[in-house]
């Protein structure tokens, strides 16, 4: 870690946090940009339809300066979790047809029935009340039910969408919960990450999302600083308080690479959580 840096790493999410669908948001790149000479940024995405080399070039197309390696979708993660079954594995995948591609690249053995031995759950844009049932008899004969992620929505360029936790409800509620969630907050998908880009100290990162439930929460599962963002989801969670970030910003644009130092009192302008939310919804300050 540079010297005089409070961080090892700044962990960015990317849907809502750095752009809406394929629109990027308001000065993120160049906030960004300026904050990758400080510190390392890397990136964790709950997205579990596109693998990271996709969204690192989606990145690139938006003016964000991004290394080959530096984004982790949810989609490399369930790639990463499928290693522990054999190849020639029966997968059901109601998920993309990109990441049901990548596992077919890998020896899986893509089933369209009952038959299979792995359920992969995640958003299923051809989803069909036959592909429910084909996925209720695997569960039936007793095959394992595993997640993107457990998102309930995304931020799209025309609002919010069903993410990867919508589907999962479709199992839930025939009372089946998966064995596995590829994606944060899950405390095992962001250890795998982290351990991918070689992070030796997870709780001296700075976590940077608009989700708490997601972002904000696997900062405090590993002990991690985390920053909320009200450019996505949060516009919608602002009230909750069940999870707290420790800092608020309105957007990524604001914040300042000289508050990374060690000893600067007034990192992220001293905004706390709790007075940030209140200015920001129009409260006392």
């Amino acid at each position: 870690m540079p010297c005089g840096l409070r961080y090892e790493a700044i962990v960015f999410d990317l849907d809502g946090t750095l752009y809406r669908g394929r629109v990027p948001l308001p000065g993120a790149a160049d906030a960004v940009n300026r904050l990758r000479e400080v510190v390392p940024c890397r990136y964790l995405s709950n997205n579990g339809e596109r693998e990271g080399a996709e969204l690192t070039q989606r990145l690139q197309d938006m003016g964000f300066i991004v290394e080959p390696g530096d984004v982790i979708s949810s989609a490399d993660l369930v790639l990463d979790a499928m290693c522990s079954y054999p190849r020639g594995t029966r997968v059901l995948a109601l998920s993309s047809q990109q990441l049901a591609g990548a596992l077919a690249a890998r020896g899986y053995r893509l089933v369209q029935d009952g038959s299979a031995d792995v359920v992969l759950v995640g958003v299923d844009r051809m989803l069909t009340r036959d592909r429910l049932v084909a996925g209720l008899r695997a569960m039936q004969n007793g095959a394992d039910l595993v997640a993107t992620n457990q998102d309930p929505t995304y931020p799209g360029e025309d609002g919010l969408r069903p993410a990867a936790g919508a589907y999962v409800g479709f199992f839930r509620g025939m009372g089946y919960e998966p064995v596995r969630f590829c994606g944060k907050p899950d405390e095992g998908a962001v250890r795998t990450a982290f351990g991918i880009w070689d992070i030796a100290d997870p709780q001296r990162c700075l976590f940077v999302g608009d989700n708490r439930k997601t972002d904000i929460e696997a900062a405090r599962r590993i002990g991690a600083e985390s920053l909320l963002v009200l450019s996505g989801v949060s516009e919608v969670q602002a009230d909750r308080e069940d999870t707290a970030p420790t800092r608020v910003l309105p957007s990524v644009a604001e914040l300042n690479p000289e508050s990374l130092r060690v000893g600067d009192g007034g990192w992220l302008a001293g905004q706390t959580a709790s007075t940030g939310e209140k200015r920001l919804r129009g409260g006392p300050r």
